[in-house]
Protein backbone atom coordinates (compact mmCIF):
# COMPACT_ATOMS: atom_id res chain seq x y z
CA UNK A 1 0.00 0.00 0.00
CA UNK A 2 1.60 3.56 -1.27
CA UNK A 3 0.35 6.71 -0.28
CA UNK A 4 0.98 9.93 -2.51
CA UNK A 5 2.64 13.50 -0.73
CA UNK A 6 -0.70 14.89 -1.32
CA UNK A 7 -2.72 12.14 0.32
CA UNK A 8 0.10 12.74 3.75
CA UNK A 9 0.01 16.59 3.50
CA UNK A 10 -3.89 16.43 3.46
CA UNK A 11 -4.29 13.66 6.82
CA UNK A 12 -1.67 15.93 8.51
CA UNK A 13 -3.19 18.89 8.03
CA UNK A 14 -6.89 17.64 8.95
CA UNK A 15 -5.14 16.22 12.62
CA UNK A 16 -3.08 19.86 12.68
CA UNK A 17 -5.60 22.22 12.51
CA UNK A 18 -7.71 20.47 14.73
CA UNK A 19 -4.95 20.25 17.27
CA UNK A 20 -4.22 23.43 16.47
CA UNK A 21 -7.76 24.98 17.50
CA UNK A 22 -8.11 22.59 20.49
CA UNK A 23 -4.73 23.96 21.58
CA UNK A 24 -5.80 27.42 21.74
CA UNK A 25 -9.18 26.51 23.93
CA UNK A 26 -6.78 24.54 26.30
CA UNK A 27 -4.58 27.65 26.99
CA UNK A 28 -7.28 29.57 28.50
CA UNK A 29 -10.65 27.90 28.88
CA UNK A 30 -11.35 27.14 32.69
CA UNK A 31 -11.14 24.31 34.31
CA UNK A 32 -9.80 22.55 31.28
CA UNK A 33 -6.83 25.09 30.86
CA UNK A 34 -6.90 26.02 34.22
CA UNK A 35 -2.86 27.79 35.65
CA UNK A 36 -3.37 24.47 38.07
CA UNK A 37 -3.13 21.94 35.03
CA UNK A 38 0.24 21.28 33.65
CA UNK A 39 1.00 22.80 30.16
CA UNK A 40 1.90 19.02 28.89
CA UNK A 41 -1.64 17.56 30.24
CA UNK A 42 -3.41 20.34 28.55
CA UNK A 43 -1.16 19.55 24.93
CA UNK A 44 -1.78 15.67 26.01
CA UNK A 45 -5.55 16.67 26.04
CA UNK A 46 -5.34 18.24 22.72
CA UNK A 47 -3.73 15.37 21.17
CA UNK A 48 -6.24 13.14 22.49
CA UNK A 49 -9.30 15.17 21.36
CA UNK A 50 -7.64 15.57 18.23
CA UNK A 51 -7.26 11.87 17.80
CA UNK A 52 -10.88 11.66 18.32
CA UNK A 53 -12.61 14.22 16.63
CA UNK A 54 -10.69 15.00 13.48
CA UNK A 55 -11.58 11.19 11.69
CA UNK A 56 -15.48 12.26 12.24
CA UNK A 57 -14.76 15.86 10.56
CA UNK A 58 -14.91 16.64 6.62
CA UNK A 59 -11.52 16.82 4.83
CA UNK A 60 -10.42 20.34 5.19
CA UNK A 61 -9.58 22.59 2.10
CA UNK A 62 -5.73 22.54 0.99
CA UNK A 63 -3.14 24.73 2.52
CA UNK A 64 -0.03 25.61 0.84
CA UNK A 65 2.64 24.47 3.51
CA UNK A 66 4.02 27.83 5.28
CA UNK A 67 2.78 30.01 2.97
CA UNK A 68 0.74 33.20 3.98
CA UNK A 69 -2.61 31.10 3.59
CA UNK A 70 -0.81 28.78 5.95
CA UNK A 71 -0.25 31.79 8.10
CA UNK A 72 -3.16 32.68 8.76
CA UNK A 73 -5.05 29.92 8.48
CA UNK A 74 -3.09 29.03 11.89
CA UNK A 75 -4.05 32.54 13.06
CA UNK A 76 -7.58 31.51 12.00
CA UNK A 77 -7.52 28.71 13.94
CA UNK A 78 -5.71 30.20 17.17
CA UNK A 79 -8.01 33.13 17.17
CA UNK A 80 -11.33 30.83 17.25
CA UNK A 81 -10.37 28.21 20.03
CA UNK A 82 -8.68 31.32 22.13
CA UNK A 83 -12.17 33.27 22.04
CA UNK A 84 -14.05 29.97 22.57
CA UNK A 85 -12.32 29.91 25.98
CA UNK A 86 -12.04 33.48 26.62
CA UNK A 87 -16.06 33.80 26.67
CA UNK A 88 -16.27 31.14 29.29
CA UNK A 89 -13.64 32.69 31.15
CA UNK A 90 -15.13 35.72 31.50
CA UNK A 91 -17.91 34.42 33.49
CA UNK A 92 -15.51 33.24 36.03
CA UNK A 93 -14.09 36.48 36.00
CA UNK A 94 -17.14 38.03 36.79
CA UNK A 95 -18.13 36.04 39.80
CA UNK A 96 -14.56 36.64 41.17
CA UNK A 97 -15.34 40.54 41.07
CA UNK A 98 -18.42 39.97 42.80
CA UNK A 99 -17.28 38.46 45.42
CA UNK A 100 -14.21 41.06 45.80
CA UNK A 101 -16.96 43.65 46.17
CA UNK A 102 -18.77 41.66 48.75
CA UNK A 103 -15.47 40.80 50.39
CA UNK A 104 -14.95 44.35 50.44
CA UNK A 105 -18.07 45.39 52.07
CA UNK A 106 -17.83 42.93 54.26
CA UNK A 107 -14.45 43.45 56.01
CA UNK A 108 -12.83 40.68 54.18
CA UNK A 109 -10.67 42.38 51.95
CA UNK A 110 -7.41 41.82 53.85
CA UNK A 111 -7.63 38.27 53.12
CA UNK A 112 -6.02 37.56 50.53
CA UNK A 113 -5.39 33.66 49.14
CA UNK A 114 -3.42 32.80 46.25
CA UNK A 115 -5.69 30.93 43.61
CA UNK A 116 -4.72 28.18 41.85
CA UNK A 117 -7.02 28.78 38.97
CA UNK A 118 -5.95 31.86 38.04
CA UNK A 119 -2.61 32.19 39.03
CA UNK A 120 -3.07 35.95 41.20
CA UNK A 121 -4.27 36.50 44.96
CA UNK A 122 -8.03 36.96 45.62
CA UNK A 123 -10.15 37.42 48.77
CA UNK A 124 -10.98 33.99 50.46
CA UNK A 125 -14.45 34.71 49.33
CA UNK A 126 -13.09 35.12 45.70
CA UNK A 127 -11.80 31.64 46.11
CA UNK A 128 -14.57 30.08 47.58
CA UNK A 129 -16.99 30.92 45.13
CA UNK A 130 -14.32 30.35 42.32
CA UNK A 131 -14.67 26.87 43.41
CA UNK A 132 -18.35 27.34 43.85
CA UNK A 133 -18.20 28.19 40.37
CA UNK A 134 -15.96 25.45 38.69
CA UNK A 135 -18.21 22.67 40.46
CA UNK A 136 -21.36 24.12 38.90
CA UNK A 137 -19.76 24.42 35.43
CA UNK A 138 -18.69 20.50 35.80
CA UNK A 139 -22.37 19.61 37.34
CA UNK A 140 -23.78 21.68 34.07
CA UNK A 141 -21.54 19.62 31.84
CA UNK A 142 -20.09 22.60 30.20
CA UNK A 143 -16.34 21.23 30.25
CA UNK A 144 -18.49 18.67 27.74
CA UNK A 145 -19.92 21.55 26.17
CA UNK A 146 -17.10 23.36 25.22
CA UNK A 147 -15.74 20.42 23.55
CA UNK A 148 -19.22 19.46 21.42
CA UNK A 149 -19.18 23.22 20.94
CA UNK A 150 -15.56 23.36 19.20
CA UNK A 151 -16.86 20.30 16.89
CA UNK A 152 -19.49 21.50 15.93
CA UNK A 153 -17.34 24.96 14.69
CA UNK A 154 -15.15 23.04 12.24
CA UNK A 155 -18.54 22.42 10.42
CA UNK A 156 -19.66 26.35 10.61
CA UNK A 157 -16.11 27.56 10.65
CA UNK A 158 -14.24 25.48 8.25
CA UNK A 159 -10.41 25.66 8.26
CA UNK A 160 -9.86 27.87 4.83
CA UNK A 161 -13.14 30.17 5.55
CA UNK A 162 -13.31 33.45 6.21
CA UNK A 163 -13.13 33.28 9.67
CA UNK A 164 -14.24 35.92 12.12
CA UNK A 165 -15.75 38.73 10.85
CA UNK A 166 -16.02 42.80 12.11
CA UNK A 167 -19.19 41.40 13.71
CA UNK A 168 -18.30 38.46 15.39
CA UNK A 169 -14.99 40.74 17.01
CA UNK A 170 -17.64 43.28 18.10
CA UNK A 171 -19.62 40.91 20.02
CA UNK A 172 -17.21 39.68 21.44
CA UNK A 173 -15.71 42.98 23.18
CA UNK A 174 -19.05 43.82 24.10
CA UNK A 175 -19.53 40.81 25.82
CA UNK A 176 -16.44 41.47 27.68
CA UNK A 177 -18.30 43.91 29.65
CA UNK A 178 -20.45 41.04 31.64
CA UNK A 179 -17.04 40.76 33.78
CA UNK A 180 -18.60 44.09 35.48
CA UNK A 181 -22.56 43.58 35.10
CA UNK A 182 -22.55 40.37 36.15
CA UNK A 183 -20.10 41.02 38.84
CA UNK A 184 -22.69 43.49 40.02
CA UNK A 185 -25.87 41.48 39.89
CA UNK A 186 -24.39 38.90 41.96
CA UNK A 187 -22.71 41.42 44.89
CA UNK A 188 -26.05 43.99 44.62
CA UNK A 189 -28.15 42.42 47.08
CA UNK A 190 -25.17 41.34 49.58
CA UNK A 191 -23.76 44.49 49.51
CA UNK A 192 -26.87 46.23 49.71
CA UNK A 193 -28.01 44.24 52.79
CA UNK A 194 -24.36 44.96 54.51
CA UNK A 195 -24.90 48.85 53.59
CA UNK A 196 -28.23 48.65 56.02
CA UNK A 197 -26.24 46.89 58.60
CA UNK A 198 -23.57 49.50 58.34
CA UNK A 199 -25.83 52.52 58.78
CA UNK A 200 -27.20 50.61 61.74
CA UNK A 201 -23.67 50.92 62.90
CA UNK A 202 -23.28 54.26 62.35
CA UNK A 203 -27.10 55.23 63.96
CA UNK A 204 -25.70 52.87 67.49
CA UNK A 205 -22.14 54.77 67.06
CA UNK A 206 -24.31 57.96 67.53
CA UNK A 207 -26.15 56.88 70.13
CA UNK A 208 -23.44 55.57 72.14
CA UNK A 209 -20.53 57.43 71.65
CA UNK A 210 -18.21 55.35 73.70
CA UNK A 211 -18.99 52.16 72.23
CA UNK A 212 -16.03 50.85 70.91
CA UNK A 213 -16.91 50.45 66.96
CA UNK A 214 -14.46 48.36 66.06
CA UNK A 215 -14.37 45.71 68.46
CA UNK A 216 -18.70 45.36 67.95
CA UNK A 217 -18.93 46.68 64.15
CA UNK A 218 -16.64 44.34 62.10
CA UNK A 219 -17.99 40.96 63.73
CA UNK A 220 -21.05 42.32 63.30
CA UNK A 221 -20.57 43.02 59.49
CA UNK A 222 -18.36 39.77 59.27
CA UNK A 223 -21.00 37.63 60.58
CA UNK A 224 -24.05 39.70 59.34
CA UNK A 225 -22.21 38.95 55.27
CA UNK A 226 -21.78 35.20 56.12
CA UNK A 227 -25.60 34.66 56.76
CA UNK A 228 -25.95 37.04 53.85
CA UNK A 229 -23.89 34.49 51.76
CA UNK A 230 -25.46 31.37 53.48
CA UNK A 231 -28.93 32.33 52.76
CA UNK A 232 -28.46 34.09 48.92
CA UNK A 233 -26.25 31.28 47.98
CA UNK A 234 -29.03 29.68 45.57
CA UNK A 235 -29.85 32.81 43.98
CA UNK A 236 -25.96 33.27 43.45
CA UNK A 237 -25.70 30.25 42.12
CA UNK A 238 -28.93 30.97 39.48
CA UNK A 239 -27.51 34.17 38.45
CA UNK A 240 -23.83 32.56 38.03
CA UNK A 241 -25.48 29.53 35.67
CA UNK A 242 -27.56 33.08 33.88
CA UNK A 243 -24.31 33.97 32.85
CA UNK A 244 -23.66 30.67 31.54
CA UNK A 245 -26.38 30.59 29.52
CA UNK A 246 -25.74 33.99 27.81
CA UNK A 247 -21.72 32.76 27.59
CA UNK A 248 -23.06 29.26 25.42
CA UNK A 249 -25.62 31.96 23.42
CA UNK A 250 -22.84 34.41 22.43
CA UNK A 251 -20.22 31.48 21.63
CA UNK A 252 -22.95 30.09 19.47
CA UNK A 253 -23.30 33.03 17.83
CA UNK A 254 -19.85 33.92 17.26
CA UNK A 255 -18.89 30.36 16.02
CA UNK A 256 -21.74 30.39 13.25
CA UNK A 257 -20.82 33.37 12.03
CA UNK A 258 -20.25 33.00 8.36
Amino acid sequence: MTFSEDQLIVWLQQYFWVFVRMGGVMAIAPVLGARSVAPPIRILLALLLTLLVAPLLPEPAKVELFGASWLVALAQQLLIGVSAGFVLLLVFEATVLGAELISYSMGLGFAQLADPLRGVTTPVLGTFLTIVTTLLFIALGGHLLLIETMVRSFHTLPVGSVGFDARALVMLLQFGSIVFIGGLQLALPVVIALLVVNLAMGVISRSAPTLNLFAVGFPMTLIAGLVLIHAGLPALLDGVTTLFDDAWLILDQVLRTP
